[in-house]
């Protein structure tokens, strides 16, 4: 048990991960993006995580931030993983490319 009054109040919700290509179509049998803004709708604070080795944001991720960032716009942080396994400038390189990605979203 924590004694942290903190952790006491804190919930992560790991949602399961974005699907690629056919798998988006075949393997869901609910709309992950409206379960995802039932939760951001709830959040303080919703984290994406972005992999440092694997930039391109696939369809279904792009509708994922479209529809939780009406009214949640001001709580969405991007979280650069496994950016410790890339090197400087592969990591001034990746984050360029996820911002020009994401300012087309």
């Amino acid at each position: 048990a924590s004694t942290s009054p903190l952790l006491k109040r804190l919930t992560f919700i790991d949602t399961p991960g974005v699907l690629s290509g056919e798998k988006q179509r075949l393997n869901r049998t609910y709309d992950f993006g409206q379960v995802a803004k039932w939760f951001a709708d709830r959040s303080d604070l919703i984290l994406l995580l972005f992999d440092a080795h694997k930039l391109d944001i696939s369809d279904e991720f792009k509708n994922v931030i479209d529809v939780i960032r009406h009214y949640n716009d001001d709580k969405i942080r991007c979280v650069l993983n496994k950016a410790d396994c890339v090197t400087r400038e592969q990591l001034v390189r990746v984050y360029g490319s996820l911002m020009w990605s994401m300012g087309k979203i």
